[in-house]
């Protein structure tokens, strides 16, 4: 079964299917935590000094995003 994915968790995949995003300095990635712990975006850092974070959708995301998409509408 998919997980039912809100409407702010489908833009935020769609955001990253079609570029990986930057988030810098003392952002709250709290919006990105279950998208992660799901699988469906991985992060990395760019810098173990600096705070920016990248975010990637992953093959599993594309999937839910894909899953989402018939059901989500426009």
């Amino acid at each position: 079964m998919t997980d039912i994915l809100t409407n702010d968790e489908i833009s935020l995949l769609r955001s990253l299917e079609k570029k990986s995003r930057t988030i810098t300095g003392n952002f709250t990635h709290n919006r990105y935590d279950r998208l992660e712990t799901k699988g469906y975006i991985k992060r990395a850092s760019q810098s173990p000094s600096v705070q920016d974070m990248l975010y990637e959708i992953t093959d599993a995301g594309k999937a839910a995003l894909k899953a989402a998409g018939g059901a989500a509408g426009r």
